[in-house]
């Protein structure tokens, strides 16, 4: 009986319609799926768009001087980024080492104040960090990029206490 509406249905075409419907409806899930998933992401809170990120001027080095700890991740990167110190000294320079499940690393530099921020380029890497108040804690985020690579990286730091 089966094997009959199936041939029946193969030969009228609605075998193929009802496939098509499938289809159809299938990528209209999947796109609406990627979609609310796009959306989602961009609705994070990044410091430009969340108002309650304020962004705090650093007007003198001894605002951060001191150990931040936090984690650094490979710009668009899927897995997760790694642990790092960071080390803020009074003669405007700055030490970090970090480490993933795989690789380890340090480095060091020379930091400047430009437009609020503090800014720094080695042969090796340029940096910047960003103070900012972050629902009355307060947060450094860093960016990096290697010179060698073009790899960026970016970083949420807190003050070790």
């Amino acid at each position: 009986m089966c094997l009959t509406k199936a041939l029946h249905g193969a030969a009228t075409g609605t075998v193929r319609m009802a496939s098509e419907n499938k289809e159809m409806k299938w990528l209209r899930l999947t796109i609406c799926a990627l979609v609310v998933g796009v959306c989602a992401g961009c609705a994070g809170g990044s410091p430009q768009q969340d108002a309650s990120w304020k962004l705090v001027p650093i007007t003198e080095i001894g605002m951060v001087v001191g150990e931040w700890e936090g984690l650094v991740k490979k710009d668009h990167a899927t897995l997760p980024g790694g642990s790092v110190r960071l080390m803020i000294r009074a003669n405007s320079t700055y030490l970090f080492a970090g480490q993933t499940a795989t690789t380890a690393g340090v480095g060091s530099g020379d930091l400047e104040p430009r437009d609020g921020r503090l800014v720094g380029d080695t042969e090796k890497r340029a940096v910047k960090f960003t103070l900012y108040d972050h629902r009355g804690k307060t947060v450094m985020l860093v960016e990096s990029t290697n010179h060698f690579t073009g790899e960026r990286y970016h970083g949420e730091f807190t003050k070790v206490q």
